[in-house]
């Protein structure tokens, strides 16, 4: 049985001291719902209590409601009442599911009307003879909102029961103030200095100039050919993020665009940047399931050349880049392509972390895949995601690590989160590795969204980095900048630029107090200190790592 608590029951006069440290204290203190963090992934014999005690659903049962489905026949589905939805506020619903007459179930949560367009709020790949959890949520709007409904995504008729289901809301503002509590505990560590002189006597009065030098949160964004040379564009990059992944510079059909005629001049070019900056380096990718991204040569050999080729591309980029980088994405969107598993056999993926692990032990291996967090994909829910991890680690596969892309619409804030929560029980670093907005919104809209998106998952304590998929190429991206041709900032760049000053400590200068002490909370990451006092000046430095005990660090004059 797997569960996250994930500190569900925090404790907000902690987030109020810590805000003391830099600004007045608030007038009064928190008094609205704690977002809990509770998830649980496999399926068990009873429900567990509803969250939130049921929240607005608390004593409400579900009516069921006859829908006609593909076969023609007549079926109830259960059905959640709403009313009242205030506009702008966030829902955090759950509810636990049990199925009859089917093996199987993907299970579907949208709200709307029955009448209108719906909104998918969340879904679980239910079971017959136990209890499934089932979490996600959603910002009211002006669709008229009037019920939940719970559809099976087959349309087969079969019995769904409900069980503690809870329909929790949280304003704006909430929602705010948790994630940034959430961020407090799992981004931040209480410091204690101690300054004294070489006989133990504690200094009062002791000057303090204390700035954070490095960050332990990675933060970065893909980079392209373009990079290579451009002076302008490298120094915009170094003022902003400590981590990069290549677009397209190690893919197979960047490295190996005909058989047998190898070109990592682009990747070595790239990679020289990366290591004299000392900038952390994700390798994306070695194998890429959908066949319009696999090579064409490739496709069109036989199923022992294939193989025999599939070994060649590990072993050459093991050869030529082991240690190099610190994650390998080693098959991309699995859930969505197959094309090994056609012709190499079931086992393919499998072999595939084999054989990297082996090669390049060091590295972090991981699964990437698309619509896990962005939407409601019935090929990559996030029980099917979890499914694939378990089966693919109880096969032996060295894989630790997972890999969300983030290719954005309009981003559901509350599904987010709890498809993190979700993800969480795994135990396993969370990344979100592709993460833009769609250019189908103006840059306005981006910017709100890509916040959004970046506050979600910085405040997840199982998310371990973030890449945005904004690589200038021929002067446009993907499909979202952070900046014009000329680097001037978009609206985009400006909220990277915003939350990465907001999610620093920056330079902090103070002086000790009695007992020649200075206490401040700082984000995790390295630090140098200098310490004046009698005309003596002492440099010091220190680590803040993720730890609820306070830090003490002493130095002496």
């Amino acid at each position: 049985m797997k569960r996250m608590r994930g500190h569900s029951i925090f404790c907000l006069s902690f987030f109020y001291w810590v805000l003391s440290v830099s600004v007045p204290p608030l007038v009064s203190p928190y008094d609205g719902p704690l977002y809990d963090s509770s998830a649980f992934t496999e399926c068990k014999l009873y429900p567990e209590k509803p969250l939130y005690g049921g929240g607005i659903l608390k004593d409400k049962f579900p009516e069921f409601q006859g829908f006609t489905v593909a076969d023609g026949k007549n079926v109830h589905l259960p059905v959640f009442r709403l009313q009242d939805l205030t506009p702008g506020t966030i829902y955090s619903f759950s509810t636990w599911i049990k199925i009859k007459n089917a093996d199987s179930s993907l299970i579907t949560a949208s709200v709307g009307d029955k009448d209108s367009e719906e909104l998918c709020v969340g879904t679980v790949d239910a079971k017959p003879g136990c209890w499934s959890f089932l979490k996600g949520g959603f910002v009211a709007s002006k669709l008229n909102l009037s019920s939940i409904y719970l559809k099976n995504s087959d349309q087969e008729a079969l019995e769904i029961e409900i069980a503690s289901a809870s329909l929790q809301p949280f304003t704006e503002e909430q929602w705010i103030l948790n994630q940034q509590t959430k961020i407090n505990m799992a981004r931040k560590r209480a410091v204690t200095i101690h300054v004294s002189n070489k006989q133990g006597v504690r200094l009062e009065g002791a000057i303090l100039t204390i700035e954070q030098v490095s960050k332990d949160f990675l933060l970065g964004s893909a980079i392209a050919y373009t990079f290579i040379g451009n002076t302008p564009y490298q120094n915009w990059f170094l003022e902003r993020f400590n981590a990069a992944v290549f677009e397209d510079e190690i893919k197979w059909y960047t490295t190996e665009p005909k058989r047998g005629q190898l070109n990592y001049t682009l990747a070595d070019q790239l990679l020289e940047f990366v290591r004299r900056n000392q900038i952390t380096v994700r390798g994306h990718n070695i194998f890429w399931e959908d066949p319009k991204y696999t090579p064409g040569w490739v496709q069109n050999l036989t199923d022992s050349e294939l193989k025999s080729a599939v070994n060649s591309r590990i072993q050459s980029l093991m050869s030529k880049y082991k240690d190099e980088f610190v994650h390998w994405d080693v098959n991309n969107e699995l859930l969505h392509f197959d094309f090994y598993e056609q012709r190499l056999g079931p086992n393919a993926t499998l072999e595939f972390y084999r054989t990297v692990h082996q090669q390049d032990p060091l590295a972090t291996l991981f699964l990437n895949e698309f619509n896990v967090v962005e939407n409601c994909d019935s090929k990559s829910t996030v029980d099917k995601y979890i499914s694939k991890i378990r089966e693919l680690k109880e096969d032996g596969m060295s894989m630790d690590g997972i890999g969300l892309e983030g290719h954005f619409g309009v981003p559901n804030r509350p599904r987010i989160r709890a498809t993190l929560d979700k993800l969480a029980t795994l135990g396993l670093p969370i990344w979100l590795t592709e993460v833009d907005i769609s250019d189908t919104f103006s840059k306005e809209t981006q910017a709100i969204y890509l916040e959004q998106v970046l506050r979600e998952a910085f405040s997840h304590p199982a998310v371990d980095g973030i890449m945005l998929w904004s690589a200038i190429r021929r002067n446009k991206c993907y499909r979202m900048c952070l900046t014009d041709p000329d680097l001037n900032n978009l609206p985009t760049g400006n909220v990277v630029d915003k939350l990465l000053k907001e999610w620093e400590t920056g330079v902090l200068k103070g002086q000790t107090v009695a007992r020649g002490s200075y206490s401040f909370y700082g984000f995790l990451g390295d630090y140098k200190v200098t310490v004046s006092y009698g005309g003596q000046v002492v440099d010091a430095a220190f680590s803040l790592s993720r730890s609820e005990e306070t830090k003490h660090f002493s130095i002496q004059l």
